[in-house]
């Protein structure tokens, strides 16, 4: 087998994101069949990694756009360069050979809001630029997206060539959750030692960008309990983000004393176990790696209708898909529905268990590395 290089370019890594968590996977599965692999970043973010060089760089900018056309300057400078055999990037920009990413289609976006005169903010008019230059026709990168409603909607937006365009299936790690799989006993000690109860009931979040991921709204629905259940609620959020502006929000709502943020985890696999239900309202997710970690670990659902991987949510009724365009109350109900009814939670958690068993949702790593190294194969072969 041939050995390549690849570079793998991402704005900044982070040890609990979940693209981040996927870089280093994919890194890693390429480094460990034999490849030379280079990450270049503005900050790593978590423990080294003896399977890959890291080199940190300066991808400065006044402003999140700046630094993704900081992003592009680099990569279009390593392209020019031909050091490599593929150059792999998590940002929508030029110079790349494979682009893998979480954002959705702005310009899908925009049009489906109405909201054509984003078009003239500088942020909006860079971002649908960069994405122009990916997923345009005078492009030639290999483009990776996450999920069917991603893949219509980069298709229909610019008409894409078929070849160039990868559905990539989930990559769940299973061990990673199963390993934390309690007894009745270690269970009621840690709801106990984390929220305080055992009898009540556990309402988590997993995910970094609390706005994006919907803490507020949970935190509404939450507070619009009847007392009678909101008394013996406790919600659990686990992931970066402003915990003193959604404490505030808590506090507010008369459940600041309900609420724990405990940062980034490694073993989120025993909250899962240990809670009784996820609760995911989130404005935007392309996936949502939760959603399918939850019902593995026996967990029912509540996700927003248009999160990527909530189209799994909903073949494998393993929980409830609040409807799109969001509305409070709808989250409210729901939210008080599900608390009120035992036998459904556990049937829906049934439900997403078995669904996990056979569905493929593990095979993410295997697929990505598939379309790396034949673009390396086809790149070499180029030259």
């Amino acid at each position: 087998m041939a050995k390549y290089s690849i570079a793998f370019i991402i704005e900044k890594y982070f040890e609990f994101g979940g693209l981040q968590r996927d870089m280093r996977r994919f890194g890693r599965a390429c480094a460990a069949a034999g490849h030379d692999v280079k990450v270049f970043t503005s900050d790593w973010d978590g423990a080294d990694d003896d399977l890959l060089e890291v080199e940190i760089l300066d991808f400065s900018g006044s402003a999140n756009h700046r630094r993704v056309l900081s992003v592009q300057k680099f990569a279009q400078k390593l392209q020019s360069e031909k050091r490599f055999d593929c150059i792999v990037g998590f940002s929508r920009v030029k110079g790349l050979d494979v682009y893998f990413g979480g954002d959705p289609c702005y310009q899908a976006k925009i049009k489906r809001n109405g909201r054509w005169k984003y078009r003239f903010l500088p942020r909006y008019r860079t971002y649908l630029q960069l994405e122009q230059g990916v997923f345009g026709p005078c492009s030639d990168t290999d483009v990776m997206v996450i999920s069917p409603k991603e893949l219509a909607d980069v298709k229909e937006t610019y008409n894409i060539d078929p070849g160039r365009i990868h559905l990539i299936p989930p990559g769940i790690d299973k061990y990673r959750l199963t390993k934390y799989i309690m007894d009745d006993q270690q269970r009621s000690e840690f709801r106990k030692s984390y929220a305080g109860i055992d009898d009540g009931f556990v309402i988590l979040t997993i995910g970094s960008s609390f706005d994006t991921k919907g803490i507020d709204r949970a935190i509404y629905a939450i507070a619009a309990l009847p007392e009678k259940i909101k008394k013996v609620c406790h919600y659990i959020v686990i992931g970066k983000g402003d915990k003193d502006k959604y404490q505030g929000i808590a506090d507010k709502a008369g459940i600041g004393r309900q609420i724990t943020f405990t940062g980034g985890r490694e073993d989120i696999g025993a909250f899962y176990y240990a809670s009784d239900v996820l609760l995911h309202p989130a404005r935007t997710e392309t996936a949502g790696h939760t959603l399918l970690e939850a019902m593995i670990c026996r967990l029912p659902v509540i996700v927003t209708e248009h999160c990527g991987y909530g189209r799994y949510v909903k073949e494998a009724n393993g929980g409830v898909l609040c409807p799109d365009p969001f509305e409070q109350n709808q989250l409210n109900n729901i939210l008080n529905d599900f608390l009120n009814d035992k036998a459904a939670r556990e049937q829906l958690a049934r439900n997403g268990y078995e669904y996990t068993q056979t569905a493929d949702i593990y095979s993410m790593t295997d697929r990505v590395v598939e379309v790396i190294l034949k673009r390396a194969e086809r790149n070499r072969l180029a030259k």
